[in-house]
């Protein structure tokens, strides 16, 4: 199945001082890092970022936030809106240690609920009931640790589309209650680092202060995590 990958590069970074996905990690910047984690699974990258100068040097999409100052609700918009494909990964530019195997859980994970659904649609038309019988399609799939949803390390299906822009237009930016009201699937912690190959820790950490990334950059070091 094709799908695009979105990161989200947008953000002021305020707690940082600087701009994360240009922070360097073992010699590449976080945003390198991603795309070459991304390259193999997506059959395009875009990067949601609102300094396009910034980014049109890594040779990937860059779009813009229609809904300036909105948060990552607007970044995710921005990517689905650019997207080509029924399902599109995303990924917080501060997530450095996000690898193919976590990108490839979550798309096998899409490439399931698409068949789920498409097995619904056709019970209902052997049924000639015009319905699936109350079938409700998937239209996300989040990791999640220790009962915490990640909403910027998951797949989204692009016919959540018109709900996210209305919530933009209402001014509800809280990406998790907006998610909560979506037919939403999980994939949880054990599974993630079955996935990835990688300490639990790492799987879904971000960056949001100088100190995150001095941790990571220790972690990277020795090879283990020290949290």
């Amino acid at each position: 199945m094709n799908i695009t990958a979105i990161i989200l590069a947008g953000g002021r970074s305020s707690r940082m001082g600087s701009n994360k996905a240009l922070l360097e990690l073992g010699g590449l910047t976080v945003l390198e890092r991603l795309i070459r984690e991304l390259e193999p699974i997506a059959s395009r990258i875009v990067i949601a970022g609102g300094e396009r100068a910034a980014y049109e040097r890594f040779g990937q999409v860059v779009v813009t936030d229609r809904y300036p100052g909105a948060g990552p609700l607007a970044g995710l918009h921005a990517g689905l809106e650019s997207s080509t494909t029924r399902w599109s990964l995303a990924v917080a530019c501060d997530t450095p240690f996000a690898n193919r195997g976590l990108f490839r859980a979550l798309l096998e994970r899409a490439e399931a609920a698409e068949e789920a659904a498409a097995r619904a649609v056709d019970r209902a038309s052997d049924l000639a009931a015009g319905a699936s019988g109350g079938f409700a399609p998937t239209e996300a799939i989040l990791a999640r640790t220790q009962e915490r949803a990640h909403p910027l390390l998951a797949a989204y299906r692009r016919s959540v589309l018109p709900g996210l822009e209305a919530r933009l237009r209402e001014g509800r930016l809280k990406m998790t209650a907006w998610t909560e009201t979506l037919c939403t699937e999980y994939i949880e912690g054990e599974a993630l680092a079955n996935a990835s190959g990688l300490p639990l820790e790492w799987c879904t950490f971000n960056m949001n202060k100088p100190e995150d990334y001095e941790l990571a950059r220790s972690w990277l070091e020795s090879g283990r995590s020290e949290g």
